[in-house]
């Protein structure tokens, strides 16, 4: 078998590992109304959901609300591979999921009369972030078998509190400051086996590459949204909403093992900052008798906007954290005639991020962060498509009481090429996500 071939492949079992740590996350949002809605409430928030979503909404939520909120999700994986020699192997495991019920979300706000008009206070924790990951994948290129298992889970939460008060009859603006707190466990365990005659000792296979580690991670930070919202039509609102800072450190601890028959070793603990890309959305609802709608678009700038020191042009060509990403969606809400039920439904499409959180160590690099590793010298990641949602609801509501219960599903895919020296595609890998998720939130209003 030609060692050409194999040892660009064995490289993509490196590589995919350090994506997999650098790119794990997904952002799920806050409150079961605008999960049936696809996400897309910037305008629409109506509920405590609004501390997340766009805190200016509080501004015209002349109420006393307290709520509480559930979720339960599935986030399942297929990996496929092909490329020259490439073969999988019987019964190799090529997929996984993982399974958790959360309490989601828990606050309470209060409105304030005041001269100018609303002004409402609100205080909430929720859980709008999550790492669940993995990758998993066995097979086999000539005599060498490779293997990799990988992933983690945990979650980013928000201790936040926020205000909305109206500046005009119709013109609003908010603020939430959010703690932001959590943890994340991870482990990555690959192996390449090859059995060229050369390299069997005393019978056995002779293990040209493995690794076996775990790591711990907890994180502290604050972040700052800003919210408007105004009515330029008595049906119609506009929203905007801004993420203006969000700065979280975290503490890393790592243990490891480099062959089978050595013991388990600890890494020193290491530190970093843990950043995201600059993000906001803009959003209109309108009001109809026998329909609400909403839409949403939303955008994400390049890292290269809070990481000046990166010099562009020596990040790899095609690394997506330098692109600008873009979405949309919409929701829509229509009330049963003569009961106290409202039905919903929404649809989003965003283009999926690579990297929504990257991790900047400190001390290792001169920026922290290794570009070439988290894409590849020779492995050009790539989004398989966009993210798309669809999702549904029902609210069920009498005067101080509420119960809502969403859906929504997911799917988002990951793909790579390998190339030799020459430029020649020797591998390809494709992993290909869907996410089913849960929601029953309860609401009281006094």
């Amino acid at each position: 078998m030609n060692r050409a071939i194999i040892l660009p492949v064995a490289l993509l079992l490196c590589l995919t590992s350090a994506a997999l740590a650098q790119g794990s996350g997904i952002e799920l949002g806050a409150g079961a109304r605008a999960m049936a809605f696809a996400n897309n409430h910037t305008a629409a928030a109506n509920d405590l959901s609004a501390v997340y979503w766009n805190p200016a909404a509080l501004g015209f939520l002349q109420v006393r609300e307290a709520q509480v909120s559930f979720d339960a999700m599935r986030i399942g994986g297929t990996s496929e591979l092909s490329g020259v020699g490439v073969s999988i192997p019987r019964g190799a495991k090529l997929s996984d999921n993982r399974d958790r019920i959360r309490l989601s979300g828990i606050g309470a706000m209060t409105a304030i009369p005041t001269v100018q008009g609303g002004l409402t206070l609100a205080a909430s924790f929720d859980r709008p972030y999550v790492f669940d990951d993995f990758t998993v994948y066995t097979y086999k290129v000539g005599d060498e078998t490779m293997k990799l298992d990988g992933g983690g889970d945990g979650d980013l939460n928000r201790w936040s509190g926020a205000f909305g008060i109206q500046v005009a009859p119709k013109i609003s603006i908010g603020l939430t400051m959010s703690i932001v707190s959590g943890s994340e466990e991870a482990y990555n365990y690959q192996k390449s086996v090859s059995d060229f005659p050369e390299n069997i000792y005393d019978g056995y296979p002779y293990l040209t590459d493995y690794y076996d580690v775990e790591f711990q991670r907890k994180y502290l930070g604050y972040a700052i949204s800003l919210g408007a919202l105004c009515f330029p039509l008595d049906n119609l609102k506009v929203g905007l909403k801004v993420n203006f800072v969000d700065n979280v450190d975290f503490v890393e601890t790592q243990h490891y093992k480099l062959f089978p028959d050595s013991s388990r070793e600890k890494a020193s603990p290491g530190k970093g900052h843990l950043y995201s890309a600059p993000s906001g959305a803009l959003g209109a609802e309108l009001t109809l008798p026998w329909l609400t709608a909403a839409l949403d678009f939303r955008v994400t700038l390049p890292y290269t906007f809070i990481l000046p020191s990166v010099d562009v042009k020596s990040m790899p060509d095609g690394l997506q954290a330098r692109d600008l990403k873009v979405g949309a969606g919409l929701g829509l809400e229509a009330p049963v005639p003569n009961l106290p039920i409202v039905l919903r439904a929404g649809y989003s499409f965003d283009q999926y991020d690579l990297f929504p959180r990257i991790a900047k160590y400190e001390g290792d690099r001169e920026d922290g962060i290794d570009w070439d590793v988290i894409l590849g010298e020779r492995t050009a990641w790539r989004a398989a498509g966009d993210r798309h949602t669809v999702a549904a609801g029902i609210g069920v509501f009498t005067s101080g009481f509420g119960l809502e219960l969403s859906y929504a599903y997911q799917v988002w895919g990951v793909a790579s090429e390998t190339k030799t020296e020459e430029g020649k595609v020797s591998f390809r890998f494709n992993e290909d996500y869907s996410s089913h998720r849960v929601m029953t939130a309860i609401i009281f209003r006094y």
